[in-house]
């Protein structure tokens, strides 16, 4: 009697196991604190752990700039420049390595003006980026006119804004890191120009970008995108346009 009970408890129980499992949970690693060396605010080296997770795609950067008349060399620009800090706090929770609960999603970053960083003819997901990992160098030298790069295995890429995906057309239109009138007339800090500026009214002396960087990757089940906790790599000094 018992033996003939156990095939019908079984057909019961079935619909609710394929009906109420636990849902997988997909974790991307940060990019650690101490995998981050800053000098001045014209150059950070990171260094990325190479990612194996199967649904990992590779890193991103993002970043913001933030216009100023406020001439500061220093790292720790936080405490004389608001836009900033505001921005900066807001995101803490998510950098927190301490804080599981707040992981980043898709909107995070674009809904307080941030932007993916991209490279003047290269693609930085398939190089620099990629999911092998590896250590890459920003650099904003500090003498007008040299572009502002990243080095990675030997080779030099400049350094290009974004568009938005063709969502605003940037001023200058070369997209260069240069701290260029364009870039800094608060006439152009729109959503369909430079979208990617926090400006300060008439056209300041100076132009600084906060960075992060944090892994990406895409959800097998539903196919969004995730992301991993963000690092913040600096605040940097754009170089001067001439």
């Amino acid at each position: 009697m018992n033996w003939q009970k156990k095939p019908l408890i079984f057909l019961f129980c079935l619909p609710v196991f394929l009906t109420c499992g636990i849902e997988d949970y997909y974790y991307l690693p940060q990019v650690p604190e101490r995998g981050i060396t800053r000098r001045f605010n014209t150059e950070a080296t990171v260094n990325m752990p190479p990612l194996s997770e199967f649904y990992a795609t590779g890193y991103v950067v993002f970043y913001k700039i933030y216009t100023s008349d406020n001439d500061n060399d220093n790292i720790d620009i936080l405490r004389t420049f608001p836009r900033i800090s505001i921005d900066y706090g807001a995101l803490l929770p998510y950098t927190d390595p301490s804080n599981a609960t707040s992981l980043p999603s898709i909107t995070t970053f674009s809904s307080r003006g941030f932007y993916e960083l991209e490279l003047e003819g290269a693609n930085i997901r398939n190089t620099v980026l990629s999911k092998s990992g590896g250590t890459f160098k920003i650099l904003f030298p500090p003498s007008s006119g040299n572009h502002p790069s990243i080095e990675f295995d030997g080779d030099t890429y400049f350094l290009l804004r974004s568009n938005g995906a063709g969502a605003f057309n940037p001023r200058p239109a070369d997209r260069w890191f240069f701290s260029s009138d364009d870039l800094k007339n608060f006439d152009n800090a729109t959503a369909t120009v430079n979208a990617d500026v926090s400006g300060q009214s008439g056209i300041p002396e100076f132009a600084y970008a906060s960075m992060y960087i944090a892994a990406v990757g895409q959800n097998p089940s539903n196919f969004t995108k995730l992301y991993g906790k963000p690092t913040h790599i600096s605040i940097f000094k754009l170089t001067p346009l001439n």
